[in-house]
């Protein structure tokens, strides 16, 4: 059943989307880049049920406060920020561009205009991690958290990693949130 208040896109700019193939599951990806104020696209798209996108974040500037760049799609931040960690602590290969919560750290929220069925995003942190998820009147829907050792301290030589992942109908908001520590998201998938 079609949602009205969420009709279906009958097309996609290339200059805006790519779709690449999911060696895994044979199933297709769209990635969707930033919106730059620059570029003429119209102003929101909207998906089918099923769709599957990744957020292009590699594609975001550095120290670049993350809001608004992939409203078109229904999906804004809050508490993040773009950069490409100098901490040789959370290992990514050089020059990664990644999300961190700030100005409050720790604390990542993500709000979808479009209720989503599955979210994926993966996390180093340098305490344990908790994935939260929320329906369109705020109640809490479900959770999962990143394990991590009780020895693990932030002088550590490496933070852990981690893939979080929920499955829940009509999820409107996510929140990433360590206790006590920072955290980065490197990679985050949704399913409409």
């Amino acid at each position: 059943m079609v949602d009205e208040d969420f009709p279906a896109v009958d097309f996609i700019q290339s200059l805006e989307l790519e779709t690449s193939m999911d060696c895994e599951s044979n199933s297709s990806e769209i990635i969707v880049y930033p919106q730059r104020e620059d570029q003429n696209i119209d102003p929101e798209f909207t998906v089918k049920a099923s769709t599957e996108i990744r957020l292009a974040l590699e594609e975001l500037n550095c120290f670049e406060v993350v809001e608004n760049q992939f409203q078109h799609w229904g999906i804004t931040f809050h508490n993040a920020i773009a950069l490409q960690p100098s901490n040789p602590a959370f290992v990514l290969k050089p020059a990664t561009t990644v999300i961190m919560g700030a100005p409050k750290g720790g604390v990542l929220e993500i709000n979808f205009k479009y209720p989503i069925q599955q979210v994926l995003g993966l996390i180093t942190s340098s305490h344990a991690t908790v994935l939260f998820a929320y329906d369109a009147e705020g109640n809490k829907v479900a959770e999962t958290r990143m394990n991590v050792s009780p020895h693990l301290n932030t002088d550590s030589l490496n933070f852990p990693n981690a893939q979080l992942e929920l499955s829940e109908l009509n999820i409107n908001k996510i929140i990433f949130e360590t206790f006590d520590g920072q955290l980065i998201l490197h990679h985050l998938q949704v399913k409409f």
